[in-house]
């Protein structure tokens, strides 16, 4: 066995790859060059078996960004942090861990936990320091999705690409304190995602939302803001109904990461979902080591990354 730091792409499409159908988590092998570029320092930290084929290689593995703001402490974040089945259980994922918090050393560090690890990570790893309510999943079928008749009409969407770059940061910022356009606009230019923004009358930013395609023939909402359920309900239709997602039915799922405290999430899929076709379940909860750092979770309707961002 080898600790290695970003090893080659094969290792990091075995992360992916196991811990998607494991555990259902939402990627595509794009990801890792996306996490390289849009952070100011990143470690993909996997043990490898040198003695297998390269397409076995990978046993256990974690992901680790520094993200970096004018004015600000440097935050770390930790994700993808996954064990293969077979080597479970035998020491193997702990030194990924420790590697990763030797480098944060006394920094501020983030990451998603799931419910039943919620514990372990607090008291083991130190992250103490943990919002007071958990992150919920949504998943919806598309072939079960229909637009709403009589949507309120005073909200307009358009494509990112025709929204004004700084409105679109100032909006951003009044979301997630941390300034993040070097992030999120690269997060908009992958491979099949599709952002729109939506606009009231007087052309104000009041929302937007990202959608894109990842493993097992999966939609994600990534991220995903609004001022309100009707301008929601406005951005939801827009990348529905334009025709905007190729073969938009013939996925399996979209799904939806958000905070409990937005009611309105189950709102609007009850909308677009009148008969059934969509569930809820708590799914992960967010902590920190040093020091919470707030946002907006009341406007939030998907986070925009669950590996390293934080709403």
């Amino acid at each position: 066995m080898e600790l290695v730091i970003n090893p080659p792409q094969e290792v990091f499409d075995q992360l992916i790859h196991l811990a998607g159908a494991t555990n259902g988590w939402a990627h595509q092998p794009y990801d890792y060059r996306f996490y390289s570029q849009a952070y100011d320092g990143y470690w993909f930290v996997a043990m490898v078996d040198t003695e297998k084929e390269p397409q076995e290689k990978f046993v256990a593995g974690g992901c680790l960004a520094r993200w970096d703001t004018v004015n600000d402490a440097p935050l770390y974040s930790i994700g993808l942090y996954y064990c293969r089945e077979e080597y479970r259980g035998k020491g193997h994922g702990i030194p990924v861990f420790q590697k990763m918090m030797d480098i944060v050393s006394d920094g501020n560090c983030v990451l998603t936990a799931a419910a039943d690890m919620s514990p372990k990570y607090a008291k083991t790893f130190g992250f103490t320091e943990m919002l007071a309510y958990w992150q919920m999943e949504a998943n919806i079928e598309p072939k079960k999705m229909k637009i709403p008749e009589n949507l309120v009409t005073e909200y307009t969407t358009k494509d990112w690409r025709e929204v004004n770059a700084e409105q679109l940061e100032a909006y951003d910022l009044t979301i997630c304190p941390r300034a993040r356009r070097k992030i999120i606009r690269p997060w908009f230019e992958q491979d099949q995602s599709y952002t729109r923004v939506a606009f009231e009358r007087n052309q104000n930013i009041v929302g937007y939302c990202t959608i894109r395609v990842i493993n097992l023939n999966r939609l994600c909402t990534a991220p995903f803001y609004a001022e309100n359920v009707h301008v929601a309900e406005q951005l939801l239709a827009g990348i529905r109904g334009m025709g905007i997602i190729p073969n938009f039915q013939n996925f399996e799922k979209i799904i939806f990461w958000y905070p409990e405290v937005n009611k309105d999430v189950e709102r609007l899929l009850q909308k677009f979902a009148p008969d059934g076709g969509f569930s809820v379940h708590v799914d992960f909860r967010t902590q920190f080591t040093k020091t919470i750092i707030e946002a907006r979770d009341e406007v939030v309707y998907a986070v925009s990354c669950s590996v390293h961002q934080f709403v």
